[in-house]
């Protein structure tokens, strides 16, 4: 933006949109700090790194944090240095899909999309439901004596709980959510500001707390040894373990006796030679909090100086939270205190329901906390983590929102004309942004009627496995294909290729990884029934109907779009 004023670079990204097709319809008045703000509040440290933490003890120990956090690290980073890159090409929303589309074509633009809005609606719900779960904890059920908990039955069908104090919970904080997205763009970029400090200040000062006021060690207090392989859990549904390792370290693979039943034991004991499945398994907790960083991408054309803003905001979110994240973990796990009241002593017959691996009446770090620091400190922190997860919440109902307009604005999926309408008060696709929050809590409402306790797991499963695949598939074009390089101004150069082959490979290992059914996860019928659902709509219609990306009218008729919005706007702020 040096030299030129804010005016230029908004007239200069109004003429990247309309040579992309598009009118400026939505509100463009983001920085770069605010889209890097966006995604930053979705990945969450504060939100992804806390609702799995348990998971991570549960397969792997100590070792899911320490040495987990990092070593995902080092492969989502390519990723999403090769989606900044392809970012800087094509500044609009909906990112992927119309990457997609412009790269390879218009099926790979439609299945893109679809595995990306499915993953948005997923990460929505799981975000929102881990808040929930927070907010009632620490602040609402302290409020009302224990009145009101994430147990209490708000709605049942006979015998069946359908709508518990979490899922009611949970919807009002999306209602919430929903009325500031639509009020407009500038509230949300303010709050998604907020929400870095927020995470940044909070984070600070837990780690400062638990290292320096802490009373446990993970040694003495948990029995642990940091950067050991010890699963915690031993009664995981599902059958998987039958017999697990007391203290197996990654350097030394005799020591692990990790076996699974499914697949048989003599054919998966370890995986690599010396890792443990588990621990690999473990790894979901840091693969899903580096979910929904896309974001920046969805709201290119809110952004000032889309191209290279969105791209650094793509990039640096990751990169700063990786950092940030693994302070926090770091200092959480050197002070675990004594786990059986979570998973239970191996005698317990009821182990699986103590377990928080499955989401009980304790939330792991919330109990590290209180343990650590006294009930009065610990809930403090546990609600400044609540109000973080809603932060989050906040952002990925933006995020989700753009994505599903600007499908909805090419005819991509049903209800588009209905989806596709811009408030012209607030210049912000509320229709797209009512559908977002009603499908994903009805869709969470589903999850928690067949998984109860594993819903969590299955909505974050999702997420994952759905988000990265979209990923996948645009670094994977992005790597076989060379039309797009001339328009990018985010450039790898040389390194452009092996960086992206790198992800590809990521993505590849990760969807086998957390397609298993490990721990109660029965993500995978949801996921199957998506997959043929969208291959009857995609072969029955979409493959002959759908058009992909669409040149909406020549600049003058763009313009003419535009001044329609600015008029209906001054005569809405006039009457």
């Amino acid at each position: 933006m040096q030299g030129r004023s804010r005016d230029d670079v908004i007239r200069q990204d109004i003429k990247d949109l309309h040579g992309l097709g598009y009118a400026q319809e939505l509100f463009r008045t983001m920085g770069g700090f605010s889209n890097f703000a966006i995604s930053f509040s979705i990945i969450s440290i504060l939100t992804g790194a806390v609702i799995l933490y348990d998971y991570g003890l549960a397969f792997a120990g100590t070792a899911a944090m320490l040495i987990g956090w990092p070593l995902v690290t080092v492969f989502v980073l390519p990723i999403a240095a090769s989606m900044a890159e392809i970012a800087s090409a094509y500044p609009t929303a909906g990112g992927l899909y119309y990457w997609a589309s412009k790269m390879k074509g218009v099926g790979w633009g439609w299945w893109t999309a679809w595995l990306n809005l499915l993953g948005q609606f997923a990460i929505v719900a799981g975000i929102n439901f881990a808040a929930a779960f927070f907010v009632n904890q620490t602040i609402v059920s302290p409020l009302t004596s224990h009145g009101f908990t994430n147990t209490t039955e708000v709605l049942k069908f006979g015998d069946q709980l359908v709508v518990s104090g979490q899922l009611f919970t949970m919807a009002v904080l999306m209602l919430a959510q929903l009325v500031l997205n639509i009020v407009g763009i500038n509230v949300v970029a303010l709050l998604n500001q907020v929400s870095v400090w927020w995470h940044v200040v909070f984070v600070a000062l837990i780690a400062l707390a638990v290292l320096l006021l802490g009373t446990k060690s993970t040694e003495v207090d948990a029995g642990l040894t940091l950067f050991a392989v010890q699963p915690q859990d031993s009664a995981l549904l599902g059958g998987w373990a039958t017999s697990w390792p007391i203290d197996c370290h990654l350097t030394d693979a005799a020591s692990c006796s990790f076996l699974l039943t499914y697949p048989p034991a003599d054919q998966l004991p370890l995986l690599l030679g010396v890792v443990p499945a588990a621990f690999l398994f473990s790894l979901l907790q840091a693969n899903w909090t580096y979910t929904g960083y896309d974001a920046s991408a969805h709201v290119a054309e809110e952004t000032i100086g889309a191209r290279v803003a969105s791209a650094w905001g793509l990039f640096l979110s990751v990169a700063v939270s990786a950092v940030v994240g693994y302070i926090f973990l770091v200092a959480l796990t050197v002070r675990l205190p004594d786990l059986t009241p979570l998973f239970g002593a191996p005698a317990v017959e009821d182990a699986a329901l103590k377990s928080q691996f499955y989401f009980g009446d304790n939330a792991a770090v919330n109990y590290i906390l209180t343990q650590n620091l006294g009930d009065t400190l610990g809930t403090l922190f546990g609600a400044a983590i609540a109000v973080a997860m809603t932060f989050c919440g906040l952002s990925s109902v933006a995020s989700a929102g753009r994505m599903l307009y600007a499908f909805a604005r090419d005819d991509g999926l049903p209800g588009s004309g209905w989806l596709k309408k811009i408030s012209h008060r607030y210049r912000t696709p509320a229709n797209s942004l009512i559908a977002i929050v009603v499908i994903a809590w009805l869709f969470t409402v589903a999850a928690f009627y067949v998984g109860t306790g594993v819903a969590v797991v299955i909505v974050t499963a999702i997420s994952t496995i759905f988000l990265y695949a979209a990923y996948g598939i645009v670094i994977y074009l992005g790597a076989t294909t060379s039309g797009w390089h001339e328009h990018r101004v985010w450039n790898l150069g040389r390194w452009s290729k092996p960086i992206a082959w790198v992800a590809v490979f990521w993505v590849i290992v990760l969807m086998v990884l957390f397609s298993f059914p490990t721990s109660g996860n029965i993500s995978w019928p949801f996921m199957l029934a998506f997959v043929v659902l969208l291959l009857l709509y995609y072969f029955g219609w979409a493959r002959s109907r759908f058009k992909g990306p669409q040149i909406h009218g020549g600049e003058a008729q763009l313009t003419e779009i535009e001044r329609e919005f600015e008029q209906a706007a001054e005569g809405i702020q006039g009457a």
